[in-house]
Parts: structure tokens; C-alpha cells; sequence
């Protein structure tokens, strides 16, 4: 609404300035139309408004807005009766001309009500610019009489609206309410809306010019009802912005009333718009207050069947999908509904169950014990309705008459407010039935039962037998006890024994049984007898033949059971085929496969058992294996090398002269022993020399002729061990002896055991010089030999014992690597070494640090994981750790290797070889294993400009790499002849002291800051 006018500072008695200063707002609500006029700049002759109050739309019937402005929408002398324009127009033009005050009554058109007998007032004055303005108000002369006529109307509509309130409901009568409400107040549109948990308004009901308009929704943040939900009732004027919403449309004015439930949280809305604020008055205020109330009923019994609605599909949708029968019913037994499920236990079809189906078509007249069915199923009911009940058994019969065994469950509840009881039917004929078949069958078996617990106790015996004598003994002895068995005998084939328990003499077979029994070794097949008693023969299978024959005399009861002598078989049969497996298994566990001589662990068994019957003996153990083997297998193939192992064993039994392979072991590999019980050293020792020179005479394989030579350690029983684990690692020991020494045969002596009882002692000790500082890591730089800058750091672990000082790492580490000492030793020196690298890398980013791991530690499947877990602690990425590993741990197990090695390069972790050239010769793991450099062992380097020899092995060496992508690291350089000299041959990194020495940690920050 605009400002007030501005009067001209000359009149003092209209002095609107001041007036606006006091009473403004009073002003725009008088219910006297105020107003301000001067003429159009456009056309002289006609005057506009510039300022009327909002009077002016009650007078006029039109907005306020439509008559003020330059160029408004209606103009105010228009409206006026032609019948009095002339005489109106005269009178301005002679006010205006001498400056008197008009007083004027006169017609005006209203835009619904027809003419309206108005009175004007209004003077005319100049303002300092000379232009002339008109001030006055309009009054409606006949105001009060149409107020009563009003009342009186209303007291009517009101008589009649008590009337719809009592008798109109649901939708209809929300309908009915925003029709009468549009009449009763004249507001062209009113609606009711329902609230959906203050978030969504949905309306129910909405009626503009006497029309019901459609429904439609709309979040209640994106309403002009959004202030309800903090107030109970709104007043909106509404301007074109507003209006944009289709439903408010030419509506200017908005009442809307908040509606409460009786939990006074909002549940709607009443909303009323028109083209101008409705007059309200204490009756109004009533209607709309009858009005309100009866709408929140309304809306609620709304939710109420919406709600009811929604439980009763929700019911339907249970009760016809349930899987088990159920049926409603009333407090007389009458069925009054029955689902799908219970149709088909009661053999309905849908014309069957249009004629409808009572209790008595279901229920047999009396149920098996005796009981009135019906009678007692409706006073089952009527208890359920007084409170819970358990469930009962009771039979029925289908419509076809086929008899069923249900169990019913009985629930009180209340369908469209009467008593029900919802019955279900659980068919449980078929439980029943089974139930009865397994009693009938427990009867059966009870029978047995005194039979069947002898033969769990057979079968027990049985089972604990270890060898054929001892079980067909045990099988005839229990089933000897066994009543209605006289005679329990058998016949041991391979011994040509026979047993008796009836006459345990030691005699041969009688008569009578011998063409029975040699008819069961022959078939292999149980034989019967009735013609000297009842006699059953059954055969012990072997893998080829029978190996014994059981032979049983029993009575005829016994004889007659056949399902009994039945599972008797079957449970000798699967004892004694559990008899001959445990006896193959022993045998694989104990033999090589290859050679089929004994393995490691038969080894340990001889040697034991041996000692165990004699251990004042003595005794001797050579241990050998066989020199450049690995050479012909890898050059000429695997089917050549089986071929010379399966030599070996016959070659060693000519030389000891004997016709069996006990005591001859191959242990793996090419690696054999011999253990020689009840002899004297001297002779093992000659025995010794006798199987060095069978084994090196040439054997002829495919052709081809070979030779090989074995080196032989011998270990002495007791002096050098008193177990089979002592007696092999002395002879280990021996055995590596005579290797290093080109010796066929060396016997132990304490001198050759580097693993002394002092040096073992220290490494018990590693546990705690690990927690007490006394291992630490040396890092020795890795020199890039084309810009010399330092790419990263071996790190090598040093021990400094408190008693023994500074021991070296070959003091320590092979014993260690014997046992689980070695894991630690690397846990320690990949976390110290990553720790310090996370450091470095902060001066120089791309340096790495390199590892040395032992093939016990390689070969852990867990290796991968752990490194990776660190990798992740201390913040470094795979390609900051290189993994350096000699030839021999590469090829200790390749297959292995080559998967752990690969888990390692999937995080980015690099692989060396280190002391490249010193293990064994093959070159196929370096096409087959994901290797990134050799490291040329310094034994090469250190006589590079001396040895011709060597010189040609380094650089071919170096050729070699790069031509299969490898890069190269020369180990050892102590001075700068021989740096250039690698240089020159492309080497690609540098390693020695002629750079540094292995430095302590706190020095290789000055390293780094030196050659940064």
C-alpha cells in the first residue's frame, strides 16, 4: 500500500505530514473511504487518485489499487449514476473554480450489490507549485440498514448451518462446508486442508465461485500456510507474486485458521479468500468456530477409515496369503470367512463354498476318543473368547471323506467391532503318521539291540588292532562270546594257519571245513552250510586275494537273522579295510615314492626301534648325496634324474649284500642314508667305502652313459649321538665335510661342528639382545654409477654382545637360520631400516633400502603381508624396499618362490640376486622369477684387473643383464681403478669401501648431506 499524501505546509487545518506522523495506520482502516485527487498530466480534464484507504473497496466492491496511479485500471467518476454526473460534474467545476467545499450525495455502481448511495466531502487547494489537489472521503449513506440486513441473513444461514453440521459427514460434508462458508461470508473461495506431520498438505476439499475445484497436495514449506505451525491464524494480502499460484488467482485477501486435534497438534487448515478482508463479527466468528470443530472431526474420522482401510487390506493380505488354514468364526460357531489354504485342506471348491460350509460338514460326529466333536469345538470357542487356550489335536474329514489329524490354534479378537475367534489349522497328518511308523520301527529295533551292541563292541576291538594276526585273533575271540555262536575259527593264508577258539590247540584245518574254506580263498565270495550245522565261511580280502578265511558255526536263530549276519559281515568287512588302509598309509608315510625306499620319518622308526631293543650297541649312520646331480637334471631333465635316483637304492644294497632295503632311506633331493644297527665303526667305515665305489660306476640311461660320485658322512652310535635326530646332523655335518674337502667319506669329529654348544648357547640369547639394543643395523651406501649420486642403502645387522663383543653375521645368522631365530632377526632389521628411510626420504625422496632375506624366511607365505603392513606404518610405498636373495635360496624351492615373489612385486617391492655368479650354475630362473638386478659378488670384482678370468665373467655378466632388461650392482670396489674400469663396462651401480664402509645410522645423515 502506498504512503499516505503529502498536504501543502499552507493548510494547516488538513495537515496530512502531521497526520501521517499520528494516525496513518489509523487512517488506511477508517471505515470511511479517505482520498487524495489532482488532475491527469495526460488529460487535464479528468482527475486521478493519488492515495485512497482500503475503505474504498468496500464502498466500490473493487481493490483499492484498481483507481489510484497515472493511469489506474478504473476511474471513480465513471462509476457514478449517469443520471447524476451532470449535476456532480457541475458542482466540482464550481468548487474547483472558487475554492469552496464540496458536499455531494450521489449514486455509485458497486461491483456486486448494484448502486450505492454515497455522501462526498472534500475541499480543493493549490500546492507552492500552483496545482490543484482535492482531499475528501466518501461515505456509505445506507451502510447500517444492509449491516441488519446482513445480521438477519446470517441468524438464518446460521439456523440452517447447525442443521448441516448435525446431519452431514466424511467428504460430503467438507464439501458442503466450503460451499456454505462461500455463501455465508461471500468469500469466493474457501478450502480445507488435512496435515500430514507438519511436512505435507493435502487438500481435502476446495470451492471457488460455487464450484468444487480438484483436490491436490503440496509441501507445507512451500505454502502460504507454512506460519500455522507456530500460530492459529493467518491473515495474508496477497500482491502479484503471491497470485502466481494457480489457486490463488485474482484473490487478494486470505483468512486461514488453524486446525487442532485434540492433542492440540495441528492437523489442518480452514482457508478463506476473497477480493477483500472479510468483515468479521462475533456471529462470523461463531460460524466459523462450529465450522472448525465439526471440520477437525471430520478430518480425523478421515484418518480414521484411511487408516482402518489400510489395516483391513492388510489383514486381507495376511489372512489369504497365510500358509497354514485359517478361519474366522463367531461366538455361535458359524464360519464367516476361511482363507485359501484352509479351501484346500477342506477339499472346497468355489461352488461347494458358495453354498457355504459349517463345522459340522468338517467335524466327524465324535472324535476318537469318544467326545461329541461339535459340541466340544464350540465350547473349545467359547473359552477362547474368555482368554487364551492351547492349542488342541482333534480329526476332521475333508469334504471327498478322506480323514485328516489337524492341530488347532484358537485367538479371541474383534472384526468390525463384534467378537470373533480366528481358528488355525495345522494339518499334521503326515507328522502323525510318521510319528507312528517310527515307534513301530523302534519296536523292531529294541529286538536287536542286544546283537547290534556286541557288534559296536566288535567293531571297536577291531578297530584297535594293528596287524592281520592280531585281528582275525580279536575277531574270534569277541564273536566267540556272542550267544548263539558256538564256533569262531579262522584261516590264515600266507601263514597256512589255522585257529580255533572251540579248540585252541595248534592243529590243522578239520575235515569238514577245508573244501568250504578253500572254495572262500578261491572266490572270494561267503559261503554257507547247512548240511553238519549251520556254518558261514567269509573271506578277508586283500588288494589281490583273500588273506583269511572266518569261519563261524551259530545257532538257528542266529542263522535265520539275516539282516543280522548281514551287518556282521559289514562290519568286519569295513573293519578290516580300515585295517589294510592304515597299513597303506603307514607304508606311504613311510616310503618314498620314487624309489620306494624308506623316507625320513621310516628312518627315525628303524633307528628307534632298533635302539630301543639293543641301546648297548653300537651303531653307525651314513648320510650322502650325490655330487653334480643338480647338473644333469637341469641339463638333461627330471625323467633323467627320477631314472638315477631309482638307481641308487639297488646299488646300495649289492654293496651291503642284501635282498631288502631296510635301513636305506632316501631322505629328498638327491640326499640318502644308511643306517647299519649292531656293527663296528671300522666295518661301517669299509661298508661305507664299498657303496662310494657301486656308486661311481657309470649307469646307462636311455643310452647314455653317466657318472656321478657321492660324498659320504658317517656319525657313530653312541659316541657321536644317542637318538636318529643327533646321529643325522653329525653326519650332516660329515657329509658337508667330505663335500668342501673333494673326499668320498669323512667321519665327524667335534672339530668339523661349527654349531658349538657356546655359539648355539649365544643364539638362545638373540631374544634378548633384540629387546636390549645389542643388534643394530649398518647401512652401506649403493653408489648410481653414471651421476654417482647414492640410490639407496644395504642394510646389514651387526651384534654386539655384551660378552663376547662384536660377533659377525656369519656367527650368528646360520644358526640362526636353522630355526625361527632368522624370522626375528628380519622382522628387526626391515623395521628399524624402513624407520630410518622414512626419514632420509625426507631429504632425498627416491631412496631405497636393501634387505637380505634366507629362504626359510622367502618361503613364509605369510612374507608378503608382513612386509606390506610395515610398508604401511611407516608411510613408504613397495618400491622404497628392495629384496636381495642369493642364487641357492632362489632355487630352494622355485615353484614357491616364484608365487611369493610375484605377491611381492604386485606392491612394487624390487628383487636382487646378491653374490650373483657363486651358486649354482643354471640360468632358468632368471627368465622365470620377477628379478630386477644382479649384484656381481665381490670375489669377482676384487681381481677385476688382475684375473683375465675375471674380468671376462664380470662383463659378460653385466652384457647378460642388460640384455634380459637387468640391471647390475658390482659388489666390493675398493679403489677407483676399478670403479672406472666397471664404469667403462656399463655396470650400473657401485658398492664398496672405496666409497664407504657399512656406516652406523647417526652417520649417514652426514653421508646424505655430503653427496647430496
Amino acid at each position: 500500500m502506498s504512503d499516505l499524501p503529502k498536504v501543502p505546509n499552507h493548510t494547516p487545518s488538513v495537515s496530512i505530514p502531521r497526520l501521517h506522523a499520528t494516525l496513518g495506520d489509523m487512517i488506511h482502516r477508517l471505515p470511511v473511504v479517505i482520498y487524495e485527487a489532482m488532475p491527469s498530466r495526460v488529460q487535464t480534464d479528468l482527475w486521478v487518485l493519488s492515495y485512497a484507504n482500503d475503505a474504498l473497496l468496500t464502498v466500490t466492491g473493487y481493490p483499492t489499487e484498481d483507481f489510484v496511479g497515472e493511469y489506474p485500471e478504473r476511474h471513480l467518476f465513471a462509476l457514478i449514476h449517469p443520471d447524476d454526473r451532470v449535476r456532480v460534474g457541475v458542482e466540482y467545476d464550481r468548487c474547483r473554480t472558487t475554492l469552496s467545499m464540496v458536499s455531494l450525495r450521489y449514486r455509485l455502481l458497486h461491483a456486486t450489490d448494484g448502486y450505492r448511495l454515497v455522501e462526498e466531502r472534500s475541499i480543493f487547494e493549490r500546492d507552492p507549485d500552483g496545482r490543484l489537489h482535492s482531499y475528501g472521503c466518501l461515505i456509505d449513506s445506507n451502510a447500517p440498514e444492509r449491516q441488519q440486513e446482513y445480521l438477519a441473513d446470517l441468524d438464518t444461514r446460521l439456523a440452517r448451518l447447525n442443521a448441516d453440521v448435525a446431519i452431514a459427514t466424511g467428504q460430503e460434508f467438507l464439501e458442503h462446508l466450503c460451499r456454505r462458508l462461500s455463501h455465508l461470508t461471500g468469500a469466493r473461495q474457501v478450502g480445507i486442508f488435512r496435515v500430514e506431520h507438519e511436512r505435507y498438505l493435502e487438500c481435502l476439499a476446495i470451492v471457488r465461485d460455487g464450484l468444487l475445484l480438484p483436490r491436490y497436495g503440496i509441501p507445507v514449506a512451500q505454502s502460504i500456510f507454512k506460519p500455522l505451525g507456530a500460530q492459529d491464524s493467518l491473515e495474508l494480502y496477497l500482491d502479484s507474486k503471491d497470485q502466481t499460484w494457480t489457486m490463488l488467482e485474482h484473490i487478494h485477501h486470505v483468512t486461514a485458521i488453524r486446525l487442532n486435534n485434540r492433542q492440540h497438534e495441528w492437523l489442518g487448515v480452514l482457508a478463506l479468500g476473497h477480493d477483500h478482508p472479510i468483515e468479521r463479527d462475533r456471529t462470523l466468528d461463531r460460524v466459523l468456530e462450529l465450522y472448525s470443530d465439526r471440520a477437525v472431526t471430520e478430518i480425523e474420522r478421515l484418518g480414521l477409515e484411511d487408516r482402518l482401510q489400510e489395516s483391513e487390506s492388510r489383514y486381507r493380505a495376511f489372512f489369504e496369503t497365510a500358509v497354514q488354514a485359517s478361519v474366522v468364526v463367531n461366538v455361535q460357531g458359524r464360519i464367516l470367512d476361511l482363507n485359501r489354504a484352509a479351501q484346500q485342506l477342506f477339499g472346497l471348491i468355489s461352488e461347494t463354498y458358495d453354498a457355504r460350509i459349517e463345522l459340522q460338514d468338517i467335524f466327524p460326529r465324535q472324535q476318537p476318543d469318544g467326545r461329541s466333536s461339535l459340541y466340544h469345538f464350540l465350547h473349545y470357542i467359547r473359552h477362547s473368547i474368555q482368554g487364551p487356550v492351547p492349542p488342541e489335536r482333534w480329526h476332521i474329514h475333508r469334504l471327498d471323506g478322506e480323514a485328516r489329524i489337524v492341530t488347532v490354534y484358537a485367538v479371541s479378537t474383534v472384526l468390525n467391532l463384534s467378537e470373533r475367534v480366528l481358528l488355525t489349522f495345522e494339518d499334521i497328518t503326515d507328522q502323525v503318521r510318521a510319528e507312528q511308523e517310527l515307534r513301530t520301527q523302534h519296536a523292531l529295533q529294541n529286538e536287536r539291540q542286544g546283537r547290534l551292541r556286541n557288534l559296536v563292541a566288535l567293531a571297536t576291538e577291531l578297530e584297535r588292532q594293528p596287524s592281520l594276526g592280531d585281528f582275525l585273533y580279536e575277531a574270534c575271540r569277541q564273536l566267540y562270546r556272542q550267544s548263539g555262536i558256538h564256533e569262531a575259527a579262522f584261516f590264515e593264508r600266507e601263514q597256512d594257519r589255522w585257529h580255533s577258539m572251540a579248540n585252541p590247540a595248534p592243529t590243522g584245518a578239520p575235515q569238514q571245513h577245508r573244501g568250504a574254506v578253500a572254495r572262500a580263498l578261491r572266490s572270494g565270495q561267503s559261503d554257507w552250510r547247512r548240511d553238519t550245522g549251520h556254518w558261514l565261511y567269509f573271506p578277508l580280502l586283500g588288494r589281490d586275494a583273500p588273506l583269511a578265511v572266518l569261519v563261524l558255526g551259530c545257532s538257528q536263530p542266529v542263522y535265520d537273522d539275516q539282516e543280522f549276519v548281514s551287518l556282521l559281515m559289514q562290519t568286519i568287512s569295513l573293519s578290516f579295510d580300515n585295517l589294510l588302509q592304515r597299513h597303506t598309509l603307514r607304508q606311504q608315510a613311510m616310503r618314498d615314492s620314487l624309489t620306494d625306499l624308506g623316507n625320513r620319518a621310516q628312518l627315525h622308526e628303524w633307528i628307534r626301534e632298533s635302539l630301543a631293543q639293543d641301546p648297548r650297541q653300537t651303531a653307525s649312520l651314513l648320510l650322502f648325496d650325490l655330487n653334480r646331480f643338480k647338473e644333469i637334471n637341469d641339463s638333461l631333465g627330471h625323467h633323467f634324474g627320477d631314472r638315477l635316483l631309482c638307481e641308487i637304492g639297488p646299488r646300495v644294497r649289492l654293496a651291503l649284500d642284501r635282498d631288502n632295503n631296510w635301513g636305506i632311506c632316501r631322505l629328498g633331493g638327491d640326499e640318502f642314508a644308511v643306517f647299519l644297527p649292531r656293527i663296528r665303526s671300522e666295518k661301517a667305515c669299509r661298508l661305507a667305502e664299498d657303496i662310494s665305489e657301486h656308486l661311481r660306476r657309470p649307469y646307462v640311461i636311455d643310452a647314455l652313459q653317466l657318472q656321478v660320485e657321492a660324498s659320504i658322512g658317517i656319525a657313530h652310535y653312541p659316541d657321536q649321538g644317542n637318538d636318529g635326530h643327533e646321529l643325522l646332523r653329525c653326519a650332516d655335518v660329515a657329509m658337508y665335510a667330505a663335500k668342501h674337502a673333494g673326499r668320498s667319506l669323512v667321519e665327524f669329529e667335534s672339530a668339523l661342528d661349527a654349531n658349538t654348544p657356546q655359539r648355539i648357547a649365544v643364539l638362545s640369547e638373540l631374544d634378548q639382545g633384540l629387546r636390549e639394543g645389542h643388534l643394530w643395523v649398518a647401512y652401506q651406501p649403493v653408489i648410481s654409477a653414471s651421476d654417482g649420486r647414492t640410490k639407496g642403502f644395504e642394510a646389514l645387522v651387526r651384534w654386539q654382545h655384551p660378552e663376547l663383543g662384536a660377533l659377525s653375521p656369519a656367527e650368528f645368522i646360520p644358526i640362526a637360520e636353522m630355526g625361527q631365530g632368522i624370522h626375528r632377526i628380519t622382522e628387526f632389521v626391515l623395521h628399524t631400516g624402513l624407520a630410518a628411510l622414512a626419514n632420509w626420504r625426507r631429504r632425498v625422496p627416491d631412496l631405497y633400502i636393501a634387505v637380505n632375506l634366507s629362504s626359510r624366511v622367502l618361503l613364509d607365505q605369510n612374507l608378503p603381508r608382513n612386509i606390506e603392513r610395515l610398508l604401511r606404518e611407516h608411510g613408504l610405498p613397495g618400491t622404497a624396499l628392495v629384496l636381495e636373495l642369493t642364487e641357492s635360496t632362489l632355487l630352494s624351492d622355485p615353484l614357491r618362490a616364484v608365487d611369493i615373489i610375484n605377491e611381492l612385486a604386485a606392491i612394487g617391492i624390487q628383487v636382487e640376486v646378491d653374490d650373483f655368479g657363486t651358486g649354482y650354475s643354471s640360468l632358468a630362473y632368471l627368465k622365470s622369477l620377477p628379478i630386477q638386478a644382479l649384484k656381481v659378488d665381490k670375489s669377482f670384482v676384487a681381481d677385476l684387473l688382475l684375473d683375465p678370468h675375471d674380468r671376462i665373467i664380470v662383463e659378460s655378466t653385466i652384457k647378460m643383464a642388460h640384455n634380459l632388461d637387468l640391471a647390475t650392482i658390482a659388489e666390493g670396489v675398493e679403489d677407483e681403478a676399478t670403479l672406472i674400469e666397471l664404469v667403462k663396462m656399463g655396470c650400473d651401480a657401485i658398492q664398496g669401501y672405496y666409497f664407504s664402509k657399512p656406516l652406523p645410522p647417526a652417520d649417514v645423515d652426514v653421508w646424505l648431506k655430503r653427496y647430496e
